[in-house]
């Protein structure tokens, strides 16, 4: 299960697990009714009892995570994958009541068997992902523990199959009669390391949640291991994944709709978010419509809500044009932010009459070393136009080659001196350079999600791709241009995840 079905692939397999939940109810309600309650000793009634309750509550739950991952987009996956083997455990624990002692149904009984000493460790499995998703939790220890996990989990798997050589965990004898083995204990081994390793997880990152949070985690631990003890000693009655079911109801009802209604009003902030990003970099074209010596658009694509990368474009005086183009190390809201102050800056200090863009570069610098506690950086493309000579002076802070349409030529990647990224440290000087556009010439700036996206196959578009995609129409309008680029990008990932910020801006200069 995932966190989202939203295409047809995805709500197809919600369809077919919701209907094969119905259809085991179904099924164990039909089995009790085939073996006859007169037929079923007392303890075996209040086990079969409990299984179908407890696959009802397991149903319905299922049906409500999947509502609530809809509407709140909460990530649930590792929850209903528990849930789904809470569920057949139950199951296979009815059916195994109701096959015991008929020579008749002696292989279903011990593959029933089987089936159900193998959910007990991956529950547990499951559980320890639960756990994770929950605190948040990653590092390489933990990353580690989860990898030694899954190696144990699978040796725990291969001990099932041995065991109908063996029947070291369990037997079922030529009268179809289910009984336990010598190594019944062994079996539950990796449930309870497993479960070890869970509780020092949630008591070391105990901080990272409310304390009824953490308290629920626990009683998962601890009521259905109360459970499995008491199960291991009095044979005939099997509760422990009924008790599972009701802490999974308990969990669902306090913690998971919890996380759905944090998740949802964490949507509501990147939203709000996301709109004064927006609001604060210049979005509406034609950009200077009474300036007819140029031509400008831009556009930027976030991979995440908020994104790092921005553009900027305004007029010093009457005269002059500043452009700007950056990427800020990160992504997501602290990317954001950055971002923000970033652009602010170099607007302030190019808004002061400075004309040069090294100098303009140097300051702004300076003003972000000063208390850069968490050492984020951008990098920085600054031109300043002079319009009615088309002379562009520039300074590259660390920022991807511009590309350039000078005269008849077509678009090539202008190899400009590079300076050290903004931020990274203080006292940096910058080199600046000048180009001269004629009437007719043109200048694109992008970050570096243009050459960096990736395809299905992981291969990067490249700057070579990027440049085929601008001389596809030259002389095009700036608006064209970037489309053209957002074609050949699109065409070359085919739908591959955007991992990247996508910026671009292209100016067409017409001069006077």
């Amino acid at each position: 299960m995932t966190e989202s079905f939203i295409d047809k692939k995805k709500r197809v397999d919600v369809l077919l697990t919701s209907l094969t939940y119905m259809g085991l109810i179904i099924l164990g309600i039909f089995l009790v009714w085939k073996k006859g309650l007169p037929n079923l000793q007392d303890t075996y009634i209040i086990n079969v009892s409990i299984d179908i309750f407890g696959m009802l509550v397991g149903c319905i739950l299922f049906i409500c995570a999947l509502i609530d991952i809809q509407k709140t987009g909460a990530n649930h996956k590792n929850y209903l994958y528990l849930l789904n083997v809470a569920f057949l455990g139950l199951f296979c624990d009815l059916v195994s009541w109701l096959v015991d002692g008929d020579p008749s149904l002696r292989l279903i009984n011990i593959i029933d068997n089987t089936i159900y000493y193998a959910c007990m460790p991956i529950a547990a499995f499951f559980f320890w992902l639960y756990v994770r998703n929950v605190l948040r939790v990653e590092s390489k220890m933990v990353n580690m523990v989860g990898k030694i996990m899954q190696w144990l989990l699978i040796v725990a798997m291969i001990s099932r199959i041995v065991n109908l050589k063996t029947g070291m965990f369990f037997s079922v004898d030529e009268a179809g009669v289910y009984t336990r083995g010598p190594g019944y204990q062994v079996s539950m081994i990796y449930a309870y390391l497993t479960t070890i390793a869970s509780v020092v997880l949630i008591v070391k990152y105990r901080k990272n949640l409310p304390t009824y949070k953490i308290v629920i985690l626990l009683l998962y631990v601890i009521v259905p291991t109360l459970a499995g003890i008491f199960t291991a000693r009095v044979y005939g009655l099997s509760v422990s994944y009924g008790v599972v079911m009701l802490i999974l109801l308990f969990m669902y009802c306090v913690l998971n709709i919890a996380q759905g209604r944090e998740k949802a009003m964490v949507d509501r902030e990147l939203s709000m978010a996301t709109a004064i990003q927006e609001g604060s970099i210049p979005h509406i074209f034609p950009a200077f419509p009474e300036r007819k010596e140029f031509d400008l658009f831009a556009s930027m694509d976030a991979a995440k809500e908020v994104g790092g990368d921005f553009y900027d474009y305004f007029l010093i005086d009457d005269d002059h044009l500043a452009i700007v183009m950056a990427d800020v190390s990160g992504k997501g809201v602290p990317a954001a932010l950055f971002m923000m102050a970033s652009k602010i800056m170099i607007g302030n200090t190019s808004k002061l009459g400075k004309m040069d863009p090294a100098v303009i570069l140097q300051t702004v610098n300076e003003q972000i070393c000063d208390g850069n506690t968490q050492e984020m950086f951008v990098t920085v493309w600054l031109g300043i136009l002079e319009i009615s000579t088309g002379k562009l002076t520039a300074a590259n802070a660390g920022h991807e080659y511009p590309a350039v349409k000078l005269g008849d030529k077509n678009f090539e990647l202008y190899k400009d001196k590079h300076g050290f990224v903004i931020g990274g440290m203080p006292g940096v000087k910058y080199t600046d350079y000048e180009i001269m556009l004629k009437p007719g010439d043109a200048l694109f700036l992008y970050t570096d999600g243009v050459p960096e996206a990736t395809s299905a196959e992981t291969e990067l578009f490249g700057t070579d791709r990027m440049i085929d995609a601008l001389n596809k129409a030259p002389d095009a309008a700036p608006e064209a241009v970037l489309a053209n680029v957002r074609a050949g990008v699109d065409s070359f990932v085919k739908g591959a995840e955007q991992f990247d910020d996508l910026t671009m801006l292209c100016l067409k200069y017409r001069g006077n």
